[in-house]
C-alpha cells in the first residue's frame, strides 16, 4: 500500500488513475491484476477504484474528501504567522471560508436586485443574488421539493459598479442564472479580484445612483457532535419523511391548485404507508399512518391538523408567520465526511418569510443511479430549534465548480424562524450515518 503525502495533487491521482487504465488495456500483467482485484471490469471508474483503495481508501470519493482534507489542514498550516511574525498580512497567504451580507434592494438597469451574501474562500469569491425583472410579479418563488432546477439563463449585470472600503473596484460577473423565462431569477455571480481580509465593506451602486452595502457576517458559536449510525427503523423515516414532504408543500404553495398536487402526494404517502405494513417492515403498532392520515386530510380539506405530532402541526400554524428575524451569519462549519460526502455549512441567511443554509459538498451534493434518469441527495440536513420548533428544507439550486472540485448547493428552509429561537440544531443525514451541529443564534440581528 502506498503513502498518501501531505499535499496530495488530485489531478496527478486522475493521472495516475488514467495511466493505470491504459496499461491494464494495454495488457500489462501487473495493471490488469491491481483492476481485477477490484472489479471484473477494465473503466476509469475501476481504475480510480483501484488507485484509492492502493491508498489506503475505501473508495474513489473517500480519496477525494482525504485530498481535500490535507489541502485545508495545509492551507491552515500554512496561514499561521511564524514565531518571528513572517508572513503575517502576506497578500497570497492562504485563508479559510467566510461571507459578507445585510445588503438591501437597489434598482438597477435589469430590475430590482438583492445581494443576499458573499461568500469568499482561497481564490474564489461567489455572490448569491436575485433578480427580480419588471412586471415579474415579485420575488421569486420557492420550487417545490425534489424538482428540477429551472433552465440556466445569463442576466447582464454590466452597469453594476462594485468598490471597497479601500477604493478597489470589482468586476462582477453572471456565472448562472435560475429562473422561470421573463420572471424572477437566481444569480451566481463572481467577483473578482478575491476580496482581501481587511476589507470592512464592499458597496454595490446601480441605476440613478443607488447603493448598498455588505458587510462581514456574525460568526456564531458552532458546536459539531460525533459521527453516529442513523437511527434505526428505516421504514419510520420513510413515513416521517413523507409527511415533512408534505408539509413541505403545503407551505411552498399557496394557490387553490396546490390542492389536486397535494391530493396526488397524500394518495402516493398513503399507499407507501399501506404497503409497509403489509410486507412487515412497519411496527403494527406503529401510530404513523394513522397520523400521516390526518395530516393528508387537513392538508387537502384545509382544517387544523388534530392528532398528529406537535411538530407537525406546529411547522403548519407558524406558515403564516413573517416576522422572522434577518441575520447573515458565517458558519465556516465542515462536517465530518458522511458516507463518503463531506458538506461544508458556509453561511446562513434569515428573513422574515423564511431562511437558507449554503452549503459546500465535496466530491458532491447529488448522486445518481446508473442510467442517470435518477437522482437523488446525499446528504439531507433536519432543522430544529431550542423552542422546539422545527423546519422543513426544500433545494433551493445548485451550480458544480470543477476547478474547485465541489458542488454548491442552497437549501431553503420553511416556516420563518422562531424570532424568539437562541440554537438552532442541524442533523445532516446521509444513509447510513449522520452528525449533528448546533449553532448559538444572535440575541439581535445585525443591522443591514
Amino acid at each position: 500500500m502506498s503513502e498518501l503525502p501531505d499535499r496530495p495533487n488530485l489531478d496527478q491521482l486522475r493521472h495516475e488513475a488514467r495511466e493505470l487504465l491504459r496499461a491494464a488495456a494495454a495488457g500489462e500483467l501487473r495493471a490488469v491484476a491491481r483492476l481485477r482485484a477490484v472489479s471484473e471490469r477494465v473503466t476509469l471508474s475501476a481504475a480510480q477504484l483501484a488507485v484509492a483503495r492502493g491508498y489506503g481508501s475505501r473508495s474513489w470519493p473517500a480519496l477525494r474528501i482525504e485530498v481535500e482534507r490535507r489541502r485545508r489542514l495545509s492551507e491552515q498550516t500554512a496561514s499561521l504567522p511564524s514565531p518571528a511574525g513572517e508572513g503575517r498580512g502576506r497578500p497570497d497567504a492562504p485563508e479559510g471560508w467566510r461571507s459578507f451580507g445585510g445588503a438591501a434592494v437597489i434598482d438597477v438597469a435589469a430590475g430590482a436586485l438583492f445581494p443576499e451574501t458573499l461568500l469568499i474562500g482561497p481564490g474564489h469569491a461567489l455572490l448569491h443574488a436575485s433578480l427580480t425583472r419588471p412586471g415579474s410579479g415579485g420575488p421569486a418563488s420557492r420550487p417545490l421539493p425534489g424538482s428540477p432546477a429551472p433552465p440556466e439563463r445569463a442576466d447582464s449585470l454590466e452597469d453594476v459598479i462594485v468598490i471597497d472600503d479601500q477604493g478597489v473596484r470589482y468586476d462582477l460577473r453572471v456565472e448562472s442564472a435560475q429562473g422561470p423565462s421573463g420572471g424572477p431569477a437566481q444569480l451566481r455571480c463572481l467577483l473578482s479580484p478575491v476580496p482581501g481580509r481587511d476589507v470592512a465593506w464592499l458597496e454595490l451602486r446601480g441605476r440613478d445612483g443607488a447603493a448598498t452595502r455588505l458587510r462581514p457576517s456574525a460568526d456564531p458559536t458552532a458546536r459539531i457532535g460525533q459521527l453516529a449510525p442513523v437511527p434505526p427503523g428505516p421504514a419510520e423515516r420513510q413515513l416521517t419523511d413523507r409527511a415533512l414532504g408534505l408539509i413541505g408543500m403545503r407551505l411552498n404553495l399557496a394557490d387553490e391548485a396546490a390542492d389536486e398536487i397535494l391530493g396526488r402526494y397524500c394518495a402516493a404517502a398513503l399507499e407507501k404507508a399501506a404497503e409497509l405494513k403489509r410486507s412487515g417492515e412497519l411496527d403494527p403498532d406503529s401510530p404513523l399512518p394513522g397520523q400521516l392520515a390526518r395530516l393528508c386530510a387537513a392538508l387537502t380539506e384545509h382544517r387544523p391538523a388534530d392528532g398528529v405530532p406537535a411538530a407537525w402541526s406546529a411547522m403548519l400554524e407558524a406558515a403564516p408567520r413573517i416576522d422572522g428575524p434577518r441575520y447573515h451569519l458565517g458558519l465556516g462549519v465542515d462536517v465530518p465526511p458522511i458516507d463518503d460526502v463531506a458538506v461544508s455549512a458556509d453561511s446562513l441567511v434569515s428573513e422574515p418569510d423564511g431562511w437558507r443554509l449554503r452549503l459546500r459538498a465535496t466530491p458532491a451534493w447529488w448522486k445518481y443511479s446508473e442510467d442517470r434518469n435518477r437522482k437523488w441527495s446525499a446528504v439531507s440536513v433536519e432543522a430544529g430549534d431550542d423552542r422546539g420548533g422545527r423546519y422543513v428544507s426544500n433545494f433551493g439550486g445548485s451550480g458544480y465548480s470543477p476547478s474547485q472540485g465541489y458542488e454548491e448547493v442552497t437549501l431553503n428552509f420553511l416556516p420563518p424562524l422562531d424570532p424568539s429561537a437562541r440554537a438552532l440544531k442541524l442533523t445532516f443525514q446521509g444513509a447510513s450515518q449522520e452528525v449533528a451541529v448546533d449553532l448559538d443564534l444572535p440575541l439581535t440581528a445585525p443591522s443591514a
